[in-house]
């Protein structure tokens, strides 16, 4: 399979500390991919990395084709999705106005109401962040996240705030994505996430 992003032989420091030492990923369409390792290990820095949030001190990220060939850090929503740990949705919209506003540029946008009942926020739609749990913004990033409709998407511990029961529910969507074409890299302690990846990748070792 051909890569949609490639991270090359790259490392980061964090206030001189080696973070991330000469690491290299490939993504591909279609596939999920598990990044694990201790806490420390630079799982969440190399996602950021990824995504264009954080630049390395050496070494490349690069978005190949059918992605436009821009630097990562400009890429669309609908080229390359990101949940953060931070989860950021927009507090000003609710719910269902977050993923409709990811969905705008989608070349194929989902269904939204079948990605709400999927990870149980149905009944959450038309309230806003701030009217809804931790895991249930979660839950909502995560949705808004497929609502792009993504060729890359980036998960960092997104299933950190939920019971087992609504963790599956998370991987089980990012699993579907990864089966449509998306190619999706999750950073997670969750020891669900094996069971859904194609490949797990460990740093830190």
């Amino acid at each position: 399979m051909s890569a949609l992003l490639s991270v090359s032989d790259v490392s980061r420091s964090h206030g001189g500390m080696p973070v991330l030492r000469h690491t290299s990923l490939d993504l591909a369409a279609g596939e999920l991919v598990a990044l694990t390792g201790p806490s420390g290990s630079g799982k969440s820095t190399l996602l950021m990395i990824a995504g264009g949030w954080d630049k390395p001190d050496s070494g490349t990220v690069t978005a190949h084709p059918p992605m436009p060939d821009v630097p990562v850090s400009e890429q669309p929503w609908h080229a390359l999705a990101f949940v953060p740990q931070s989860i950021a949705l927009f507090e000003e919209l609710t719910v269902a106005d977050n993923l409709a506003f990811a969905s705008r540029t989608a070349v194929e946008p989902p269904d939204q109401s079948k990605l709400l009942e999927t990870l149980d926020l149905a009944k959450l739609a038309d309230r806003l962040p701030s009217e809804v749990s931790r895991g249930e913004q979660q839950r909502g990033a995560v949705a808004r996240a497929l609502a792009a409709g993504p060729l890359v998407l980036l998960a960092d511990e997104p299933t950190s705030h939920q019971d087992r029961a609504h963790a599956e529910m998370v991987l089980t969507a990012l699993r579907r994505a990864a089966d449509r074409g998306t190619a999706v890299l999750v950073a997670s302690h969750d020891p669900l996430l094996a069971e859904h990846a194609d490949r797990v990748v460990t740093v830190g070792e």
